[in-house]
């Protein structure tokens, strides 16, 4: 294999952070300026290395840099560029702004890549500014902003799910047309990736190699929310159909509003792992003060990893709520990840309209390792949208084939009192669990085994 690119940064630590986040899918080390083969620049007013990516940005410093190297600036906003990644996938990005460069008298002579990035010399200069872009799609995140229906839904002295499920579909119910789907539009944080990286690449002159998974070009992780007793009834055959297919999965289990009976917990907890899923499924999480929510997580984890005989390191959030509060809360009670957020949802419940994190790769949020629900979850599919099993099967299948030519991490998310695990629905589910299994070249994992890995290759 060849060596990999090392690669120094010149600006402010926060933006090095996300640049070496946008990078974190390739092998690339990171080093001081005097061992870097290119430097990326965030901050334009210290002196530049011989070969250099600039990051644009509205500063003076960068506006001199332009001058000195006679380009005109021109801005365009609210841009939509596209990506192309592999012969199969290209993916877009609807940019704030898009830098374009012009020599003072004429278009500029030097090879121009699309709308990514233009060279000038040893200087290749981005066109997007990668950092503020990224911030833009995270922060929403963090900021947990909800809408003014969850808000009152969830305010309320009684739980949201006293009301029948009808209801609550009806409240969820969605639009389906054929624009809901081109998940290759909802990957933001990727196409930013990949205009990093194939900046490197140009400048550098290197093929970059992607980070493997235990040795596997991709990964798939199988996970279910159990909300009700009645899915945790019949948790125990639907593992015993995945491990038909040696595939382990994760259990989310809330720890006080069902008896957890201690067999069937370890049950799911032997060969794969349970998590928690909060206590009584509360949608109210985001608006729970520091102490209280630490409580509640804390004795959460603290009972379920007494019922399953085995340590408890995973959390996903009823509704997959989310905000900086969670994920400060979850690092402080000493759990090793979450897997709240969803890369795109159509009419995720706490925003009350579509809403996802735009990547199928783990990153870190707050200190926490974050695994996003890299697939449409099944309620989504099934109650938001109206899809049949089946239609949800070819679904899946289709965001499988994205997120593996991405060479990325593949979550599903399912509950197994919902429809796609009724009784004559069993052959839609076991089908997607042979296609699972006879994928080639993937690593098949729970989320506890990645997040192990994860941390030991981090840089």
């Amino acid at each position: 294999m060849c060596a990999s690119v090392r690669i120094g940064f010149q600006g402010k630590a926060s933006d090095a952070r996300v640049l070496k986040e946008l990078l974190s899918p390739w092998e690339i080390s990171f080093t001081s300026p005097d061992h870097a083969d290119i430097m990326i620049v965030c901050d334009c007013e210290q002196a530049i290395v011989d070969k250099a990516i600039i990051v644009p940005h509205d500063g003076s410093d960068f506006i001199d840099l332009l001058r000195k190297q006679r380009l005109k600036l021109g801005l365009a906003f609210n841009e939509l560029i596209e990506v192309a990644v592999s012969r199969q996938t290209t993916l877009t990005l609807s940019t704030e702004r898009l830098y374009e460069y012009e020599k003072n008298a004429s278009p500029m002579a030097e090879e121009n890549s699309s709308a990514e990035f233009v060279l000038n010399g040893d200087l290749l200069l981005l066109k997007v500014d990668v950092v503020k872009e990224y911030k833009r799609i995270v922060n929403p995140v963090f900021d947990g902003k909800s809408a003014v229906l969850y808000r009152f839904l969830t305010s309320l002295p009684i739980r949201y799910d006293v009301a029948p499920k009808k209801i609550r579909d009806f409240v969820m119910k969605g639009k389906r047309d054929e624009r809901t789907f081109n998940y290759c539009d909802k990957l933001p944080l990727d196409a930013l990736r990949f205009i990093v990286a194939k900046a490197v690449e140009r400048l550098s002159g290197k093929k970059l190699h992607r980070r493997m998974w235990k040795g596997k070009t991709s990964c798939y992780i199988v996970t279910h929310d159990v909300d009700t007793r009645q899915g945790l009834t019949r948790a125990s055959s639907i593992k015993k159909l995945e491990e038909k297919y040696d595939i382990e999965s994760a259990w989310y289990v809330r720890t006080k509003h069902y008896s957890l009976d201690s067999g069937t917990i370890k049950d799911l907890a032997n060969h794969g792992e349970v998590g928690v899923h909060g206590a009584q499924h509360s949608g109210n999480l985001v608006g729970l003060p520091n102490q209280k929510l630490y409580q509640l997580l804390y004795e959460a984890k603290q009972l379920l990893g007494k019922i399953s005989d085995s340590p408890v390191k995973g959390f996903r959030s009823p509704l997959l709520q989310h905000n900086s509060t969670i994920f400060e809360q979850l690092k402080k009670a000493d759990y090793s990840y979450d897997t709240s957020v969803p890369t795109w949802e159509p009419k995720h419940p706490q925003t009350m309209s579509p809403f996802g994190i735009g990547t199928v790769f783990p990153l870190v949020l707050s200190n926490l390792v974050e695994i996003p629900v890299s697939t449409v979850q099944d309620h989504q599919l099934l109650y938001v949208l109206g899809f049949a099993p089946k239609d949800l099967q070819a679904e899946w299948l289709s965001e499988m084939a994205l997120i593996k030519d991405l060479n990325g991490c593949c979550v599903f998310l399912s509950h197994p009192e919902y429809k796609l695990f009724d009784e004559h629905n069993s052959v839609v589910y076991e089908e997607l669990l042979n296609e699972i299994k006879t994928t080639r070249n993937a690593w098949l994992t729970t989320p506890n085994q990645l997040v192990h890995d994860f941390e030991r290759t981090d840089d």
